[in-house]
């Protein structure tokens, strides 16, 4: 794999990664602790990824892991945010189904 055939693929899978810290904290701004990390790492890893990496492109898939767990865990929290009044007590369920908790003494 070629360096541009890199380049393609790092790019966006920057700017997933960008784009999910974003829907998860709201805003990232190009000065923030964050996006500067991530920025040198991606700028870093350009040279010496060709010469430690198991793999050519051991680096993207990495990134593109991180990238799908951040998307995950954002939707994890969706869900559970959706979902997470719905649970009803224990007396409050047996009284549905009309029956009674037996009571502790």
């Amino acid at each position: 794999m070629s360096a541009l055939e890199r380049s393609r693929t790092a790019i966006p899978t920057f700017r997933r990664i960008i784009s999910e810290l974003r829907k998860s904290k709201g805003s990232l701004p190009r000065d923030s602790q964050e996006f500067i990390f991530l920025k040198e790492q991606m700028r870093g890893h350009q040279v010496t990824q060709k010469l430690h990496c198991k793999s050519p492109n051991e680096m993207e898939h990495l990134a593109a892991t991180y990238a799908t767990y951040l998307q995950a865990t954002r939707a994890l929290d969706e869900l559970h945010e959706r979902y997470k009044g719905a649970e009803r007590s224990v007396e409050e369920s047996a009284k549905l189904v009309g029956l009674q908790v037996p009571q502790n003494n």
